[in-house]
């Protein structure tokens, strides 16, 4: 069983963050858990199992303002981690992808990736988030004792899920972001489907 577990946050703008500080997120968020998984993987294709659990966020699948950099970075641990998921199944590997909200740990606190330079611009968009970040240390409603359970629970299961979201407020922002989303698709999608040669056949991509 592998637990990737590493990663730091940020608080904002995007414009802010220096492409130093852009690459650090990088290599902890995303890179980190890469290179610790890639480690892993001959062992267990050698002995037809393994668990593989890496902690992601609830901001790898919901863009947020004042974390640009911490999602962008989880974003593409997303994406891998998933895909990866795909592809070691049949080789009896359990990839899951750990998707928590806001747990009372030391994340939202002074741990945070500050920018190399504020511009005040982007004071208005950015300010709610930082006062929440200030406001909730301490005070999150997540439990990371009962998060640890339920990722515990993962290495018991014949089939794990690809994603364990965690926290009813990481269900509460997903099921939000997931209507904005299908709702502005669907608004364009006719248009957006128009873009074929025409007397094209759909051919689907095969997964």
């Amino acid at each position: 069983v592998l637990a990737n577990l590493a990663g730091r946050g940020v608080a904002g703008a995007c414009e802010e963050f220096s492409l130093e500080q852009l690459r650090e997120q990088m290599e902890l968020n995303f890179f980190a858990a890469a290179e610790m998984t890639r480690a892993v993987l001959p062992q267990m294709r050698r002995q037809g199992s393994g668990n593989v659990i890496t902690v992601s966020s609830i901001a790898g699948l919901v863009a947020m303002n004042a974390a640009g950099p911490y999602c962008a970075a989880k974003f593409a641990l997303e994406g891998w981690t998933e895909s990866l998921a795909i592809e070691a199944r049949p080789l009896g590997i359990h990839v899951t992808l750990v998707e928590p909200g806001a747990f009372r740990t030391e994340f939202a606190g002074d741990v945070n990736m500050r920018p190399t330079q504020r511009i005040e611009a982007y004071r208005p968009s950015i300010a709610p988030f930082e006062t929440y970040l200030a406001q909730s240390a301490g005070r999150q409603m997540g439990d990371p004792a009962k998060a640890a359970q339920r990722m515990l629970e993962l290495v018991t299961l014949t089939a794990p899920p690809v994603r364990l979201m965690l926290g009813r407020d990481a269900y509460a922002m997903w099921d939000t972001t997931l209507a904005k989303r299908q709702q502005e698709l669907n608004a364009w999608r006719e248009r957006g489907e128009d873009t074929a040669f025409d007397g094209a056949e759909l051919t689907e991509i095969q997964l």
